[in-house]
Parts: C-alpha cells; structure tokens; sequence
C-alpha cells in the first residue's frame, strides 16, 4: 500500500486506480471511508476507473491499515475530553486530511483540468466536514490550491450521527438498542448497516415513514453476502473502540454539530471553498438514520441562502454498500455530480 508522510510526521495510506492513460483531463476522486469498513470496501470501484476516465483514491484514516496509529494523549481526548478539546481534535483531524490532500496533488501529478472529488462514505463525511471546515487555517498556498482543485465534494450515504444530529425520541441503531448485548452490538450492526430496508414515503420527509428493522426478506444483508477473503480485505474492528464508536455517540455530538455547521452553512467557509459544488446522495433502502441525515442536510440547503446549496440526489433502490453491491451503479451516480449540466 503506498503511503504519504506529512510534515508533522503522520502517515496516510491509501489506494490508487492509477492515473488514467491517454491524457490529463479526467477526474480524480479521493474517498474518505467510514466505521470499521477502510478502503478496502471502494475496490471493486478500480477495475471502472480507467473506463470512466477516472483515478480513484482511497485513503485510511488513522489506526486503519498503512496509517498512522493516535498517540494515547489523543485517544484519551476522543474518550474524555470536553467540547472544547474534542473540537480541537476534529479540526486537527481535517487539517491533516487537508494536507494529505495537497501533497497528493503533487506527489501524484494530479491534473487540475479534470479537478478533484472529495467523498465522504458514511462515518467517513464527519472527516470529511473536518475537512471542509478546517480551509482557513490551512497554509494560504494549501488553500488556494484546494479551493482550485476540488471541484466536488460528496457527501455519501451519511449517517445522521455523522453529522452530530439528536437521534429523535425512541429512534435506535444496534449500539444503543438495549435488546441487543453489548458484546453482540458489533456484529448486530454490521447485519444492519448493510441489510435492504422497505420504509414509507419518502417523499415526506416524515421520520414516522423510516423503520428501525423492516428489510427486504428478498435481499440478504452484504455482510451475509461476503466471502471470508473479502470480508477481511475491507475491515478492521480494532478502531471501533479507540475512537470510532465514540464520535458517533451523543457525547460527541456538540462538536459535531458545530463542525457540520461550520462546514456547510458558514458562508465565510463556504466562500473560500469558491470553485465546489456540494453534493448529498443516499440510497432509498439505506438504514433511517442514513435517510434522516439527508433529509437534514437537504431541509437546512432549502432554508438558508441559496449560495450555500448542497444538491440532493436519491438513489433508488441502493442501500448503504452501494460501492460493493453496485459498482457500476456507484461509478454512474457519482459521474452525474461530475458533469457542468447538473
């Protein structure tokens, strides 16, 4: 797995399609996984990339294969530390993403004519919105040249704790459902975060239309669907307890929220993001709180200034491992994002 080393001594590993033959104006797309699934859950996506005119990159977060492991001093911010502290964290978390970014830019030659899209996958857009909110601390010549770069960034498949939402009143996912053992929550939530759900109207946006556990009896769970192989080659449960587990829980919330505001709805950090589209896409078979989290994001971009639009896309019938499932699927949803027409 190649890696880049920043100057602050972190490491990120990642993945590469490759640089697509036979000229320089095609688009690069840089993804930011999410909990427990790394970068190993975007590779079916790599054999489409050179079709498509694409490079696709996956990067690991921290503590995830190739990358840097968090100093114990971090972990114990993440588990214990105040609003302040663990705002101070996410930030630093961005700032690094940020940098790992612009030294891809050159250490890979990336083309600035085909611009870069910046994805967030599922918990992976809390690291992505660090991203984005982060842009005024950076370097000025790291800013100039992101704001040049990226054209896009996607918010894909988000979770609603991504985001630092509330869970409404009596609304569970596996790890708070107190039917389900501590020790089997792990497993209960893999099953879930990938099964196929029949909920209502969506088109309402009436939280009462999403359910909790109503799947599609026709359609098995991606996680039953995975060879062992497989399985092992796009996960890694270790960070789940170190770090990833708890920003998704309400203790993190607070600084969550505020970064997802900073991020998307600060028109000061949005300005300097000049040359980005933002983008919301979810699958309509997606667990409530994927749906949820979008609806959110796509009621606050219709009540606020039109300069601050996220565009909202619904996937029919995707659920949350559309990248596995349906890479081909994937590969046209995101193009559209892509095209100067939408």
């Amino acid at each position: 797995m190649p890696s880049l080393t920043l100057n602050n001594g972190v490491v990120f590993g990642y993945t590469d399609s490759g640089a697509v033959t036979g000229g320089a104006d095609y688009t690069t797309v840089v993804i930011i996984h999410g909990h427990t699934f790394h970068s190993g859950t975007f590779q079916r996506l790599n054999p489409l990339a050179q079709p498509n005119s694409l490079r696709i990159i996956s990067v690991n977060r921290r503590e995830y294969p190739g990358s840097s492991p968090y100093s114990t001093e971090d972990l114990t911010t993440f588990a214990e530390g105040n609003d302040a502290e663990r705002a101070s964290l996410l930030e630093q978390q961005g700032h690094d993403l940020a940098m790992f970014l612009d030294s891809l830019i050159a250490e890979l030659s990336i083309p600035q004519s085909g611009g870069i899209a910046l994805v967030g996958w599922s918990m992976g857009n809390l690291f992505l919105l660090a991203l984005i909110a982060c842009i005024q601390t950076l370097p000025t010549a790291t800013r100039d040249r992101l704001s040049l770069f990226v054209n896009n960034a996607i918010i894909l498949q988000s979770p609603s704790l991504a985001l630092g939402l509330p869970s409404p009143p009596g609304r569970l996912i596996p790890h708070t459902d107190p039917d389900i053992a501590p020790e089997a929550r792990g497993p209960a939530f893999a099953k879930w975060v990938s099964s196929y759900f029949l909920h209502g109207d969506l088109s309402t946006h009436n939280i009462d239309h999403l359910t909790y556990n109503d799947t599609d009896p026709a359609k098995p769970s991606t996680i039953e669907t995975l060879k062992p192989e497989e399985l092992l080659a796009m996960t890694d449960f270790a960070p789940a307890e170190k770090y990833d587990n708890i920003v998704g829980l309400p203790p993190f919330a607070g600084a969550v929220f505020k970064q997802t505001n900073k991020a998307l709805f600060n028109p000061t950090v949005r300005d300097a993001w000049s040359s980005t589209r933002f983008w919301s896409l979810y699958g309509t078979a997606e667990p409530w709180n994927v749906i949820y989290g979008s609806w959110f994001l796509e009621d606050q971009s219709h009540a606020i200034d039109p300069k601050l639009e996220i565009i909202s896309k619904v996937i029919e019938g995707g659920n949350h491992f559309l990248v596995w499932e349906h890479p081909e699927k994937a590969i046209d949803e995101l193009k559209k994002c892509f095209s100067t027409s939408c």
